[in-house]
């Protein structure tokens, strides 16, 4: 166990706050990985370590979200007006949509190594050195991107900007300009 399943933990730890982001305790699910590793009789006929470890730590995070919504207490139809809905607005889900579809095609615009860079750091959230061991790069070429590549969308996004304001300017003179002559 000591040589083919601990010396994963690292990577399955980093996977488990990623993939829950918060919302287990990291420390608990490990541990209760360990005990159902332990558990096996044997290990030898694992063929994947890494694998064979993150799915049992899955399985412990799952079983760790179902323990905890059996003990939510249900409310009265009348308490639930007190709940405060932090929920986002109907307009503010499309406009989060629009605008995550605006920086998407920005993205696409980069080149492939900016573009993935950005993706790897910002998107699944590995470190500088992670993304450049996947890719196959230095640290200081994905650092390059990454601020590269972020000032060309942010700059990009500041002139759609500006021009969405112009033609908007644009309209409203236009439609003045028609309600003097009528």
């Amino acid at each position: 166990m000591a040589r083919e399943i601990l010396p994963h933990e690292g990577r399955v730890r980093a996977w488990l706050s990623r993939q829950w982001r918060g919302t287990i305790d990291v420390d608990d699910v490990l541990q209760e990985a360990y005990c159902r590793l332990s558990a096996l009789g044997a290990i030898d006929h694992i063929e994947n370590p890494l694998a064979y470890f993150r799915r049992t730590a899955h399985a412990a995070a799952v079983d760790a979200i179902r323990h905890t919504t059996k003990n939510i207490v249900s409310m009265t139809e009348s308490d639930g007006f007190d709940v405060l809905d932090e929920s986002p607005s109907a307009d503010r889900v499309v406009e989060g949509a629009q605008e995550l579809g605006r920086v998407a095609s920005l993205l696409a615009s980069l080149s492939d190594t900016c573009r993935r860079v950005i993706e790897l750091r910002r998107v699944e959230g590995l470190s500088q050195r992670e993304a450049a061991a996947r890719l196959g790069v230095s640290e200081n070429v994905v650092e390059n991107h990454i601020v590269r590549g972020i000032r060309k969308v942010t700059a990009a996004m500041a002139e759609q900007d500006a021009e969405a304001g112009k033609d908007a300017e644009e309209q409203e003179d236009a439609h003045i300009g028609k309600l003097r002559f009528h």
